[in-house]
């Protein structure tokens, strides 16, 4: 058999990182490599060690058994480095292992590495299979710089330019390029690039990724057809379930969206993220032993996973407290104060989820010291208490009777999110069981017509070269509106253009770039922010 000739594909000036608990199989896999002329190799025997090595370094290719023994498996070591964005779109990840069971197979496909291989393997599968992969992935440095700065449309760019010279790995760009117009907000350009994908061969990937095009362009009956659609070719496809059961909560259909999850997580209930989501619909739809088996799961998955997170403690609490007793539920809230000792985030849900637990259990006072602890935590949080936090906040004062302070919340989160339509349904069922004389419609209705003036105004003031003005007005209104995303983006916007005019300090400077971050935490891929980000960077140069 010839021999591979990697250095086309430039395999040996890569660097390699082998992730095996066995001395011997990193032993094994190095002399594999050596073999092919690979001399940058590192080698990691934990999943922390992995994780330390990818923050240190950027590897072109990884070499990963998925089952580690204790901490993090493989899969977890992928779904955290795509999380943290430590390993970049030319960057290969393999999983090895010899375990073929369903629930791990599923497990490991559902974050897509780039491939899988079986152990044994031979030396020449794994030539083959490298030579394959980086063949895909050739030449994407200049698109992975450009997608780490955000600016998807200089990447689209730089991708519409290889594609034009019709290399081997055409259908590797094009799928990217459908997926960065995706991540830019550019639906429109997506659903097209899909839709000539599919006219010329049926491919999965090509049918979902329109599907998604659809839902977030708004066109959610067409992309519950397709879904549907996918699902009957191919129901193991799972991220079709997930997409499909946005569609239904989108449409007012909390029951069949939690039907259709519960379908996804017997194909595959090493999903947290999935778990999570069916456990809190489940608690909405008030089916708690469905909520607390899946939050049960996603516990038990988080413990060495980067989506661990206090609100499935939280929220299995509330589950095991309807469906046993409330010192079920307090021992949860326990064990959520050990595994994040010190995190106000986690003292905060457990001070709030322990009020609704003792008020069930008719403890009062208790109730009221947790509620007020409650609050003063969320104070302190400040506009680190995301939205989700503070609608729950306002929620349990609901269910302790405390209506003033529930209405002063939901007055406070609807001025911090006016535009988020989804969100807003959500604060409108919280406001309507306090069972106030105005329907929440109008409560609502009311605090964005006052906030879209505002808006107006200030925009105005700048068309009309008022800037100075401008910036003062939308500096009082982010002061009330710390989280407002809109509000943030325009006070950022006006501020940078008065520069502009007037020359920038630091001063200045850093009050654009505090607006910025504040977005950037909430929504990282908002269209706005990438635009008023490239204004900033041209004035601070």
């Amino acid at each position: 058999m010839s021999p591979v000739n990697f250095n086309s594909y430039g395999i040996e000036k890569s660097a390699f990182l082998i992730v095996d608990d066995f001395g011997d199989m990193r032993s094994m896999l190095r002399g594999m490599l050596n073999s092919f002329g690979v001399k940058d190799i590192d080698s990691a025997a934990t999943g922390k060690d992995a994780i330390d090595a990818i923050e240190e370094k950027r590897y072109d290719i990884i070499l990963c058994d998925y089952n580690l023994g204790p901490g993090k498996d493989g899969q977890q070591i992928l779904e955290e480095a795509r999380h943290r964005e430590l390993i970049g779109l030319g960057s290969v990840f393999v999983m090895i292992t010899a375990e073929n069971t369903w629930d791990m197979v599923m497990g490991a496909v559902e974050y897509e590495p780039d491939s899988y291989l079986t152990k044994p393997f031979t030396k020449d599968l794994l030539k083959s299979r490298l030579e394959k992969l980086v063949a895909r992935k050739k030449n994407l440095k200049d698109v992975e710089e450009a997608v780490q700065r955000k600016e998807y449309e200089k990447a689209v760019k730089l991708l519409d330019l290889k594609i034009s010279k019709r290399p081997k790995n055409l259908g590797e760009l094009t799928k990217l390029k459908a997926e960065l117009c995706y991540r830019a907000a550019d639906y429109k350009q997506a659903a097209g690039i899909y839709e000539r994908v599919l006219a010329a061969r049926e491919m999965p990937w090509a049918k979902l990724g329109l599907g998604k095009a659809m839902f977030s362009s708004g066109r959610l009956d067409e992309a519950k057809r397709l879904f549907e659609e996918i699902l009957e070719d191919n129901e193991r496809l799972t991220a079709a379930h997930d997409w499909l059961a946005r569609i239904h909560q989108a449409q007012d259909r909390p029951i069949d969206a939690q039907q259709v999850l519960q379908k996804a997580v017997l194909l595959s209930p090493k999903a947290i993220l999935r778990q999570k989501n069916l456990g809190e619909l489940a608690l909405k739809n008030e089916d708690n032993q469905t909520a607390e088996r899946a939050l049960l799961q996603a516990v038990a998955l988080g413990r060495h996973s980067v989506y661990k997170a206090p609100v499935i403690y939280a929220n299995l609490a509330k589950a095991k407290s309807r469906t046993g007793s409330g010192e079920e539920g307090l021992k949860v809230l326990k064990n959520m104060e050990r595994e994040f000792q010190g995190d106000q985030e986690s003292a905060f849900y457990s001070a709030m989820v322990e009020g609704g637990i003792q008020s069930d259990m008719g403890n009062t006072e208790e109730a009221d010291a947790c509620l007020g602890r409650a609050a003063a935590l969320h104070e302190q949080l400040g506009i680190n208490a995301g939205p989700e936090l503070t609608l729950e906040l306002a929620r349990t004062c609901s269910q302790l009777g405390n209506e003033e302070q529930a209405k002063e919340l939901l007055h406070q989160v609807v001025r911090n999110n006016h535009a988020e339509e989804a969100f807003l349904k959500e604060v409108g069922q919280v406001y309507e069981e306090l069972g106030t004389d105005d329907d929440s419609a109008s409560f609502i209705a009311g605090i964005k017509q006052e906030i879209v003036r505002t808006n107006n105004r200030g925009v105005e003031m700048a068309k009309a070269g008022q800037l100075e003005e401008a910036v003062e007005l939308f500096r009082e209104a982010v002061d009330g509106m710390p989280g407002n995303k809109v509000v943030n983006l325009n006070a950022a916007r006006v501020l940078v253009m008065y520069m502009q005019q007037h020359g920038a300090d630091d001063e200045q400077l850093g009050r654009v770039r505090s607006y910025l971050d504040r977005v950037r935490c909430q929504d990282p891929e908002n269209q706005a922010l990438r635009r008023v980000l490239v204004m900033y960077r041209e004035l601070a140069g």
